[in-house]
């Protein structure tokens, strides 16, 4: 049985580009959660253009083709192996280009179920991020990227990017029973007008963080520039003692994913309007490899430092999925590795259609590749060799 969704539509009247889970829409063009093309139908109510033309099918949550999928998350964007392998850290995203909230959780890779877990928000404490950086309001969380490391001093640090103030935020992820929780740490605040993404943490304390473009700017000037392939975004390094500086040789069309190597000398950053991820020497601060990606989001690095890049292969000016749907976007995506010294790539993985689409993330585990979205109600997995 084929996926539907809810076929919202839209009016024709706009032919302004709109970026839009990391994706744009332009003109009449608009994708339901199938990968599908839909007609627009406008219906003038009032003089007020309306939306209308909901149609729905039941979703199913069912392996396809030995993808097996695992529902109940809201956009789970990016993910992390918890220590011990028996849990994945899910960053469930609210809507892309907004601040709505949304909420960190797990999954059980036992169970194969969603867990929710519990976050100790008291700022009373020890601080591991700016001084000066005020904590965030609970209620307004809205995450996107995260990063989890092992300290030197062997606790386990988390670094999330919080649209609900557009901070980067500390937590200690500690056991609990047979379970994890998280308490607050502290946040670092990028200067000015930033609108961030993806986070990487570094051995000495700091990170580094993915500014796609100025939050305030209009949006019809960032698709213009954008589509243009102006470089209007950079990476910020934030450490303790100098705050943030800017990554040199970062400033790019749309910095997405970012991570390091296990000894943190090299930075690799998806540049995704780009088409391709970079690779930064940070003792020299050049830009000394390069491989092409077609719209790379996250990228991970494995334990042997083979990159994992999830690659969007739809249309970014014509094709979306649309907000709120129900189930997955079907969008079509590849899995590309990386050798880290050669650059030279691969595609790892490739699929279109059931059960998982639009692929922001893959994190290779216990001999599966576990699969994120910013679009849907899923975390996938499929068997790797």
């Amino acid at each position: 049985m084929a996926l539907t969704c809810t076929a919202k539509t839209r009016t024709a009247k706009s032919s302004t580009a709109r970026l839009v889970g990391l994706s744009f829409l332009v003109g009449t063009s608009l994708f339901g959660c199938d990968g599908t093309a839909r007609e627009d139908t406008t219906v003038e109510s009032g003089g007020q253009e309306a939306l209308v033309g909901d149609l729905t099918t039941p979703v199913l949550c069912e392996e396809v083709g030995g993808i097996k999928p695992v529902c109940g998350f809201t956009n789970p964007e990016d993910l992390a192996v918890v220590p011990g392998g028996n849990f994945l850290l899910v960053s469930e995203m609210g809507a892309f280009m907004s601040d709505n909230p949304n909420t960190l959780s797990l999954l059980n890779l036992q169970t194969e179920a969603r867990q929710t877990i519990d976050v100790d928000w008291d700022d009373s404490g020890e601080r591991w991020g700016d001084a000066g950086c005020a904590a965030p309001d609970p209620a307004r969380f809205s995450p996107h990227g995260i990063d989890l490391i092992t300290r030197p001093d062997g606790r386990h640090q988390v670094l999330a990017v919080n649209h609900g103030g557009e901070q980067v935020e500390f937590f200690e992820l500690v056991a609990s029973g047979d379970t994890w929780m998280l308490n607050w740490k502290g946040c670092a605040k990028p200067p000015a007008d930033a609108f961030i993404n993806d986070v990487a943490g570094l051995r000495d304390g700091g990170f580094f963080v993915t500014h796609m473009w100025n939050k305030s700017m209009p949006f019809d000037e960032v698709s213009t520039r954008l589509t243009a392939g102006e470089k209007i975004g950079w990476v910020w390094e934030w450490q303790s003692d100098a705050g943030f500086t800017r990554l040199a040789n970062s400033v790019d069309a749309m910095p997405n994913g970012i991570a390091v190597n296990a000894d943190n000398s090299k930075v690799f950053v998806n540049v995704y309007m780009g088409n391709r991820t970079i690779r930064i020497d940070r003792a020299t601060g050049l830009v000394d490899g390069e491989v092409a990606v077609k719209n790379p989001d996250n990228v991970v690095v494995d334990e042997e430092g083979n990159l994992w890049i999830a690659s969007h292969l739809n249309d970014p000016i014509d094709g979306r999925c649309e907000e709120g749907h129900p189930g997955p976007c079907l969008l079509p995506f590849q899995v590309v590795k990386v050798d880290p010294d050669t650059m030279q790539s691969g595609v790892a993985f490739e699929h279109s259609g059931e059960p998982i689409g639009y692929v922001t993330v893959a994190l290779p585990h216990n001999g599966r590749l576990y699969l994120g979205s910013a679009s849907g109600d899923r975390v996938a997995s499929v068997e790797i060799h």
